[in-house]
């Protein structure tokens, strides 16, 4: 079992086996000793020999077998072959959430420091962390993360080279969902297979795994997967210059494309109103407030544009409201782009979907600040190129 489990998380299962090899030995010398010392016959200890029957007398048998067990009773509970207790499906959760959303944390440092080789450590220590967390998510039955996960992880590789452990990585993962039957999982492994193969320009294997996934796919009428398969060979035949053989895949995917598969029936319903977080607070300078504005027949909150400048940029995050009437930025939550010319004075612009939502994909832990800090927006980018910043803006009305 735990040779199992290593082998998903990439360490060696001989590794492993030493751990259950360890208590036994233990276990083993513990019963030496006992016997020893309950017959008379006595031990070794710093060249001497202790509790025979021609030297120091041996403990009475009842008090030795009450010290054996008291020593079973202090150790059973902490070897891994007899420790029964597991974590609840949210323990689970939210580790896996926490360990991947520190890892990104310390990614996006390493990008702000402007040097790659920083950028390479953080994400090399990420994929540990995407390894261990692909565990945790696999225990708690969330398929999603689990696959979002691998996603990620195996993208990391792709951009590090790392083509073994990526190869190495999906094949594991579509063998796992070949084992629990389900075809569709297993397919789209094999096809984000391929995806990283041709990344990595291994062009003959990447061929190899997309005719095996358009034949699975065809064999089980996904054709959306069939479709895509085709238009990835199109890309690969086009790299290698076999212009006819691309042509011919363009024109399977365009078949495809014809062929609607039946979709499941949702039901739209009454949107939910969007509210303004508790935490937020509207600084008197920023350039945008909050208010509550009817949009689709619904109630919602959105953030209004009351400068007189299109804003094509935001951020938002963390602020401590000093008592000194300054306001202290501690650290940012989320921030947007906006294209198309922005929002524009007396516009809206609605980021409290997502404000209200989880702190980011990995995690159900809701967005927002701790202790005292208040939510706000910290920072906006003006069509124009300037922009304004929370930190050090007055907190209160002069």
């Amino acid at each position: 079992v735990m040779a199992s489990v290593s082998r998903r998380s990439e360490v060696s299962p001989l590794y492993a086996l030493t751990a259950p090899l360890g208590v036994a030995v233990m276990y083993a010398m513990l019963f030496d000793s006992t016997m020893r010392i309950t017959t008379g016959r006595g031990v070794t200890w710093k060249g001497r020999r202790i509790y025979e029957r021609h030297g120091v007398r041996p403990p009475r048998v009842r008090t030795t077998l009450m010290l054996v067990f008291l020593f079973l009773a202090m150790t059973l509970p902490f070897s891994p072959v007899v420790n029964g207790q597991k974590r609840t499906r949210e323990e689970l959760l939210k580790e896996a959430g926490r360990m991947v959303t520190e890892a990104e944390r310390k990614i996006g440092e390493a990008y702000k420091k402007s040097d790659r080789k920083f950028v390479v450590e953080a994400e090399r220590a990420a994929t540990e962390s995407f390894v261990k967390a692909i565990e945790l998510w696999r225990e708690a039955g969330h398929n999603a993360r689990l696959i979002a996960a691998v996603e990620e992880l195996t993208r990391i590789y792709s951009v590090h080279g790392d083509y073994d452990k990526a190869v190495d990585r999906l094949k594991f993962e579509a063998n796992y969902w070949l084992e629990r039957g389900d075809l569709a999982l297993q397919i789209r492994m094999l096809a984000l297979l391929s995806t990283r193969q041709w990344q990595m320009k291994r062009d003959a294997a990447s061929i190899e795994t997309l005719e095996q996934v358009v034949e699975m796919s065809r064999g089980a009428g996904l054709y959306s997967l069939e479709r895509d398969a085709w238009e990835q060979l199109a890309l690969v035949y086009k790299r290698l210059g076999r212009t006819g053989d691309a042509e011919t895949a363009q024109a399977k995917a365009k078949e495809l494309r014809a062929i609607k598969e039946r979709a499941p029936e949702i039901k739209p319903g009454k949107p939910e109103p969007i509210t303004i977080p508790a935490q937020w607070v509207d600084l008197p300078s920023a350039p945008m407030a909050a208010e509550y504005r009817e949009v689709n027949g619904v109630n919602h909150a959105v953030l209004v544009n009351r400068s007189s400048q299109g804003i094509s940029g935001m951020t938002f995050g963390c602020v401590v409201l000093e008592d000194n009437n300054k306001t202290r930025v501690l650290y940012s939550l989320t921030g947007v782009g906006i294209t198309h010319g922005g929002v524009r004075p007396g516009f809206y612009y609605q980021p409290f979907a997502g404000l209200n939502g989880p702190l980011n994909r990995w995690t159900d832990e809701k967005m927002g600040c701790e202790g005292p800090a208040k939510m706000a927006l910290i920072e906006v980018l003006f069509e124009d190129r300037s922009g304004w910043k929370a930190d050090g803006a007055d907190w209160v009305v002069r």
